[in-house]
């Protein structure tokens, strides 16, 4: 088996865009969510330019916004790769998404039911495919070691990360761009998520707070998170700049309820306990969670249940960044991984932002404010990243500073 390590990371976030804006608003603590007059929401949305004007009109009618976040995130982390040029003729790309463009469908669907079929666009199908960002990726880069988009709900970063990672780990693939985008953020989506009670009410960014007594729901947001993946001796043979390994990965299912965790927290354990297992690691040499945590009161239970079990007697650091970021659905495992690699090589835990007064602290450290990261001087910084899904999906994985 070979040893996997990431050498180039892209983000879009509710903070802007490239990871030094999602690395800056951590460290800084601010928040990264507005109220949105128009939505009737407070939500995630990416500040600043509109990434789209960087197309041409007639591109922006053949293309998904999803399609076009990837492209600028691979761009980021290629670039940081230094991996442009070199040839992909091995590369695999899995880059996911949980929602497709439901306002495109929505507006293509009344169309349709006016009678004027003719009017809707050839290129509907394409922007609707949730393996398109992938496939543009591809043939941009000339990457023909196969395009793949896992989708598991919000679980679909990590899952792509990770699934990447075992196909590098086996030598199936040589490298790898991974990770997942969502733009979501329309009234179709809100609305239904709504109606499931999901959603945090409210005028105020506060409303998103992890572990919090006082949470009651999720703040959507948007965005995409990538990551350059190669086999150690590749990265070394060029002299690339090694920001983490990923040292295990792990999945579960909790057979239990389409959006409500099993209350025994049997499958977010699963998920954790096989990620170590797959990296070979004692729990103890773990020093950090990065809970998938959405602000929901069971959700955060339930995990911090797990977590507790996982990690017993040992007050293991804890914290969600969606109080700083929101939940970006499909791209919230990989844009908190990379949230991750920035914490361990910034020396920075993230805090639980808003987080007042918890329930959820027995037995772990709930991070209340950012924290200077020191382990012991012969343990090198490792931590596990968490996400689940609607349809009792669970993934973890396990980062390593380099």
């Amino acid at each position: 088996m070979h040893r996997v390590v990431i050498t180039g990371m892209g983000a879009i976030s509710p903070y802007g865009v490239t990871v030094n804006a999602l690395r800056n608003g951590l460290n800084e603590g601010r928040s990264g969510l507005k109220y949105d007059e128009a939505l009737k929401f407070v939500v995630g949305a990416v500040p600043g330019e509109r990434v789209e004007d960087r197309w041409t009109a007639g591109q922006q009618r053949e293309m998904s916004r999803a399609s076009m976040y990837s492209l600028v995130a691979s761009e980021e982390a290629l670039k940081q790769a230094n991996a442009e040029a070199i040839d992909h003729e091995e590369t695999l790309v899995n880059i996911g998404t949980c929602m497709s463009d439901l306002e495109h469908i929505g507006e293509t669907a009344q169309k349709v039911s006016e009678g004027q079929a003719r009017r809707v666009s050839p290129y509907f199908v394409p922007r609707i495919l949730n393996n398109l960002p992938a496939g543009y990726i591809a043939m941009k880069y000339k990457m023909r070691g196969g395009v793949e988009s896992t989708s598991t709900a919000c679980a679909t970063g990590l899952h792509c990360i990770g699934n990447a990672f075992q196909s590098i780990r086996h030598g199936h693939s040589l490298r790898a761009l991974a990770g997942a985008v969502e733009c979501a953020l329309n009234p179709i989506s809100l609305a239904g998520f709504d109606r499931m009670r999901a959603l945090a009410r409210g005028d105020q960014p506060t409303i998103s707070r992890p572990f919090d007594k006082k949470r009651a729901g999720f703040v959507m947001s948007e965005g995409v998170g990538i990551v350059f993946m190669e086999r150690l001796e590749d990265a070394k043979a060029r002299g690339a700049q090694i920001l983490a390994e990923v040292l295990g990965y792990g999945i579960s299912s909790d057979c239990y309820h389409i959006s409500t965790p099993d209350p025994s927290a049997i499958g977010a354990i699963l998920s954790m306990r096989r990620a170590i297992g797959n990296a070979n690691l004692d729990p103890i040499q773990i020093g950090y969670v990065n809970a998938h945590a959405t602000s929901t009161p069971n959700g955060d239970s339930v995990e911090a249940e797990a977590v507790r079990k996982v990690f017993p007697n040992q007050n293991i650091a804890v914290s969600s960044i969606k109080g700083h970021i929101g939940h970006l659905l499909g791209a919230a495992g990989s844009v908190e991984a990379i949230a991750t690699i920035c914490a361990m090589n910034d020396n920075i835990l993230p805090a639980n932002r808003n987080l007042e007064e918890t329930d959820e602290d027995c037995g772990l450290n709930i991070l209340r404010e950012n924290q200077q990261w020191v382990e012991p001087t012969s343990q090198t910084k490792i931590s596990i990243c968490n996400s689940f899904g609607f349809g009792a999906t669970n993934a973890s994985i396990i980062l390593k500073q380099f």
